[in-house]
């Protein structure tokens, strides 16, 4: 009897252990979630910070069964159980609330139009070449590729156009999505609109501050099973994201890098279209000091239909 309700208690500090872990959503960065959040485009922020610790969780009720006969439990072996059981919970709940939000979202507020100078200004006085259209259209491109290889799980072809912070913490969240042995699946992908709000300048990189609303579809499934476990293919998700693209001060449009660059270690030439390692000696080039690359992303908004 003892070992039937201590084999019980271990299932629920594994599921609680499960529960206290959270999920990965399926978008690139996790910011699509089972709830919606945030305000319509243009209207107020969220205060969810789409990350690993912040997964909503709904319904459902535990239910313990006794055995259908048989044997019997002291009051005390039920008390040292239920002692157990709660200083687990305790515990997991504690590490959950320490646990770090997640680092691609620094927070879920719109970054404040005072802190923005005009793009107006900025091809002006700044860089004459820069292209609003150009650079939108990258922005889209880059947005529908990020979310093909967050499915692919394999991020590498897209190394050069993110800061190796950002890079490493997206890879961080797809080492879970792997670790859970699911797939990540996001479909009929339309970006609706991007707008580059304004720019500001800090620690010798120009920073661009775009907002970007998109329409998507997404939802997780088991590698063994290929069942759904998460999410519906068939609801859209209409979301809202702040992304904030740096590049080195002083690069100009006219005279960025698009193809060859030398590695700073050993010398090697290095397509910086193709990735961000040099095939002889693994550094990683500093792609911002050539070209604009993904800095950090916010989920802003989620209204799903």
């Amino acid at each position: 009897m003892k070992k039937r309700l201590f084999a019980a208690a271990a299932v629920l500090v594994a599921f609680l252990m499960l529960f206290a872990a959270g999920s990965v959503f399926a978008d690139f960065g996790g910011f699509s979630g089972d709830s919606d959040y945030g305000g319509d485009w243009g209207g107020s922020d969220s205060d969810w910070g789409s990350g690993w610790d912040d997964d909503d969780y709904s319904g459902g009720s535990y239910v313990f069964f006794g055995p259908t006969g048989g044997g019997s439990c002291s009051s005390g072996d039920m008390m040292t159980i239920l002692i157990i059981v709660i200083i687990v919970i305790a515990i997991l709940l504690y590490l959950r609330r320490k646990a770090p939000a997640n680092p691609v979202t620094t927070t879920v507020h719109r970054t404040d139009d005072s802190l923005l100078m005009p793009m107006e200004n900025y091809i002006a006085n700044v860089d004459p070449a820069f292209s609003i259209p150009y650079m939108q259209t990258r922005i889209n491109n880059l947005y529908v590729q990020l979310q093909d290889q967050w499915c692919a799980k394999d991020l590498e072809p897209l190394r050069p156009y993110l800061t190796d912070e950002l890079y490493n913490q997206s890879e961080r969240q797809l080492d879970e999505i792997r670790a859970q042995k699911r797939t990540p699946h996001v479909e009929r992908i339309s970006v609706l609109g991007t707008n580059i709000r304004g720019y500001f300048v800090t620690e010798g990189k120009d920073h661009l501050i775009v907002e970007l609303n998109t329409r998507i579809s997404t939802y997780m499934t088991d590698d063994e099973s290929g069942a759904i476990v998460q999410g519906d293919p068939n609801k859209e998700r209409f979301m809202t994201y702040e992304w904030d693209l740096c590049r080195a001060s002083g690069v100009t449009s006219d005279n960025v890098v698009h193809t060859v660059t030398n590695c700073p270690n050993c010398g090697a030439p290095v397509n910086i279209n193709m990735t961000a390692k040099c095939p002889y000696c693994d550094t990683i080039i500093t792609v911002d000091s050539h070209d604009w690359v993904l800095f950090s992303i916010k989920g802003l908004s989620q209204r799903t239909q």
